[in-house]
């Protein structure tokens, strides 16, 4: 598999736990949804070292970080999905 490094990729970051506005603005900018028990983090991330401190910032809050997934949005409707976590 080749390896490609993250440019103004889409990815969405699962958390455990339905967390409030307040930590939006923690997460650059990125769509939050929140529903059964689980907050999704959803938006643009320009590079690699953008994708790690987005990690790094929720360890760093303790939460449970439950999967990264990079999303295809070439095509409209596109639903396929690269796990990262």
């Amino acid at each position: 598999m080749k390896y490609e490094p993250v440019r103004d990729a889409a990815y969405q970051l699962v958390i455990r736990g339905e967390l409030d506005e307040r930590y939006g603005y923690l997460f650059e900018g990125m769509q939050i949804e929140r529903s059964e028990g689980k907050t999704t983090f959803s938006g643009t991330v320009r590079d690699q070292a953008q994708l790690h401190g987005l990690i790094e910032r929720v360890e760093e809050l303790g939460l449970d970080l439950l999967s990264v997934q990079q999303v295809d949005t070439s095509q409209p409707g596109s639903s396929h999905q690269r796990d990262e976590a």
